[in-house]
């Protein structure tokens, strides 16, 4: 039998970077399906043998007439396939590297049967026949023969909702076959080549996607990513280089600039693969597939369809618009020192964001946090005092926790902490031969809890409640979700189904804490907001806010300032609608790493963008002593309330684009296509966005720039800009303006 044994099995992934697009087989029908159409509810199948047997499914309008297809198969090709094989992702400290093994492939496919069934109520159809290793068995199936290397494949295509088409495949062993059992599901669609291809959720690189393969695996995104010499130098010393396509928060979905999407509903590791000209295929290593489909008449409409399965943000409370949110650390004296001297500068402050609440250490890469999510009355012997004085201010204080428990005894005056009771409860993920999985964190090691375990869940979340409401915080960084080894053993269920599904469960842990600290409290859960930075497909509808994870403090695309700018406009396209990120980035590396450190014009910029995200929010970096901070000098602090006065200017709009996202799943910040697709030009544009049809932001993304450009969209009327006044006519034309520190290109659209 073919591909038993190692020898049988090859290396494929990474495939991000192979040159080789995964290629449909060939496709026969039979003879009595051919130039036939099957109704199922508001769609209709349609098999026809022209230009090769093809099959397309069209949705109708409300008026009855036929719309655009949201499936369509290539012509004359398989539009399944299935393979033996298996997945994994191995790495250190979350930093992870695909690899696929492939044993027989079933690349051609015979259609042999359509049948009208129901699925939950539904009405649906029922596709069966078999996959072949070789294109000479499809006549042997036609003939009802079964060949030895084959499978055997059902797919049931759903009226979902009457807007949505559901398609769900299955692999199974076909009787009589000798072939190896199906573990990886692959399904290829007809797609535009010209269509601009947007989302899998929080992309830091690259915008349109075409021309790529993408793989779905939530893991760290590594530091350099790309940007050399960077990159060499953190992959060598410790593998955490990552690459274009490392992110925390992947969703298998998209949406095109033809206004239709895609998006596959399981949570196993899957890959993307759009290098084929007008042939899109996605392969999951599972051998069951679930995917949703739609079209629409505007992107609008189409992102209400998507976020119907991710589910939706609700508004932020009003007290976190009323200023910026300042991230510190060491103690009460230097907080509220730092809070007047702001507020002397004239920048409105909302929150203090505390991590070093359960005080820190200092390790190689940089000052890192004791995980034990306990208040560390050393460091903060006058957190209540400090807090009171805080709040007659209206400054609210925000804390830190994330999935992991470290031991403490090692700290000074250490006791024995969560880790330990923990640790023997059994809580935390396991390894194959039943001890806790201590994962490396690059300079100490930790346990993951297990959220699969109903008790292990109900006992974290029992005492975070405790100690975050002890504490006062009115909110919190949910940090980390995306580190599930795939050799760990849980509580229920496998890790190659829950390494993606883990940053939905902790967003899901994340909303039921916010839940119980408001109920300690006497508050509504909206009141507390929360932050996450991995993701997955449904998380929308549970975390209360994302942010853009650790950026390097750099100007770069890969890993700096203007890949944030991608991650935040990328991530709009997958339900992440209230999106922010650190003020001036978070990595900075010192010997025997090349030296890089925040500037003074960098921190200014990053300020600027994330003004215009639904949060403002600093951060000191992995090396505060070694940065330029928000509060370094009179300078930095003017620059940053500046920003801070830019964020609040627009604190009534925020709040109509953020009812928007909660009813239709729009996000804030719009990529130009999203607000106007009437403009060709807007679907390439990648370096300026909207925040709702009438302001329109360009911001200053490279060092020494005196200047910035815009583009203003055919037929959205005239913009005026805002710092000098000057209007402009928007007629699909490119203008430059000036772009001082403090003047990022704004404009208003004028009425």
């Amino acid at each position: 039998m073919p591909g038993h044994g190692a020898a049988g099995l090859t290396r494929a992934f990474p495939l991000a970077t192979s040159r080789r697009a995964v290629r449909p087989g060939r496709l026969a029908v039979a003879p009595r399906l051919a130039e036939q159409d099957f109704e199922f509810g508001a769609f209709t199948l349609v098999i026809t043998a022209d230009s090769g047997a093809h099959l397309l499914v069209y949705g109708r309008s409300e008026a009855g007439a036929f719309g655009a297809p949201p499936f369509r198969t290539p012509a004359g090709r398989a539009f399944l396939a299935g393979s033996a094989g298996s997945y994994r992702a191995t790495g250190r400290a979350g930093h992870l590297r695909p690899e696929e093994r492939l044993g027989a492939s079933y690349r051609h496919q015979w259609l042999a049967e359509v049948a009208p069934t129901r699925v939950a109520e539904r009405p649906a159809l029922r596709l069966r026949g078999l996959l072949t290793a070789q294109p000479g068995d499809l006549a042997a199936a036609a003939a009802g023969a079964t060949p030895t290397g084959a499978c055997g494949y059902e797919l049931r295509l759903v009226d979902v909702d009457g807007e949505r088409l559901g398609l769900e495949f299955d692999l199974f062993a076909a009787a009589g076959a000798e072939a190896e059992a199906p573990a990886i599901a692959d399904l290829f669609w007809q797609q535009s080549p010209h269509a601009r291809v947007f989302g899998f959720g929080a992309q830091f690189t690259y915008l349109d996607m075409r021309g790529r393969a993408v793989p779905i695996l939530s893991a760290e995104q590594g530091v350099g990513r790309g940007a050399q010499p960077l990159t060499r130098w953190t992959e060598a010393l410790g593998g955490a280089g990552g690459d274009w396509w490392s992110t925390y928060a992947p969703v298998p979905g998209f949406l095109t600039t033809d206004l239709t999407g895609l998006l596959v509903t399981g949570t196993e590791p899957a890959r993307f693969d759009l290098r084929r000209p007008g042939v899109a295929a996605v392969r999951v290593y599972a051998p069951t597939l679930r995917v949703l489909a739609y079209a629409a008449a505007t992107p609008a409409a189409l992102l209400e369809r998507h976020t119907r399965a991710t589910g939706r943000m609700a508004p932020l409370p009003d007290w976190v618009h009323a200023g910026a949110v300042i991230g510190l650390q060491g103690g009460e004296a230097k907080v509220e020192r730092v809070v007047a001297e702001l507020r002397a500068a004239q920048a409105p402050v909302a929150g203090v964001w505390l991590q070093d609440w359960v005080g820190n250490r200092q390790v190689p890469f940089g000052t890192r946090l004791w995980w034990d999510w306990q208040r560390d009355r050393e460091r903060y012997p006058d957190w209540h005092g400090m807090r009171r004085r805080l709040a007659a201010q209206g400054v609210r204080l925000l804390t830190y926790v994330n999935p992991f428990l470290s031991p403490v005894t090692d700290r000074p005056g250490g006791r024995p902490g969560l880790f330990e009771e923990a640790e023997a409860r059994g809580y935390f993920v396991r390894r194959p031969d039943g001890s806790t999985y201590l994962t490396d964190q690059g300079d100490f090691v930790a346990g993951l809890v297990d959220l699969t375990n109903p008790g292990a869940r109900a006992w974290y979340l029992e005492r975070l409640a405790a100690n975050i409401h002890e504490s006062g915080a009115c909110g919190w960084m949910a940090d980390f979700g995306e580190g599930l080894p795939f050799d760990a053993v849980l509580h229920a269920g496998n890790a190659l189904e829950w390494h993606n599904r883990y940053p939905e469960a902790w967003a899901e842990f994340g909303r039921d804490l916010r839940g119980a600290v408001a109920a300690l409290r006497g508050v509504a859960p909206n009141e507390i907001v929360t932050f996450h930075r991995s993701g997955f497909t449904r998380s929308p509808g549970s975390a209360g806010l994302f942010w853009l994870g650790d950026q390097t403090v750099t100007w770069d695309r890969f890993d700096g300032l203007a890949s944030a700018l991608t991650g935040l406009l990328s991530s709009g396209f997958s339900g992440f609608a209230l999106q922010h990120g650190d003020v001036g980035g978070y990595t900075s590396t010192l010997p025997p790493l090349p030296t890089t450190l925040r500037t003074p014009e960098l921190l200014a910029r990053w300020g600027e963008l994330m003004a215009f995200t639904v949060v403002l929010r600093s951060h000191e970096g992995n090396r505060p002593d070694h940065n330029v901070q928000v509060y370094s000098d009179a300078a930095t602090r003017e620059a940053f309330a500046q920003a801070a006065r830019l964020h609040a200017s627009w604190r009534a709009l925020r709040g109509e684009l953020m009812a928007e996202a909660a009813a239709g799943g729009m996000p804030v910040a719009r990529h130009p296509w999203l607000q106007y697709p009437g403009d060709p030009a807007c679907a390439d544009l990648t370096e300026q966005f909207f925040l709702g049809p009438n302001l329109l932001v360009a911001p200053v993304l490279r060092p020494g720039a005196a200047s910035v450009r815009a583009y203003l969209p055919a037929g959205s009327g005239a913009w005026r800009h805002r710092w000098t006044g000057a209007a402009h006519e928007g007629t699909g034309a490119w203008v430059e303006v000036p772009a001082p520190l403090g003047e990022p290109g704004l404009f208003d659209r004028v009425r």
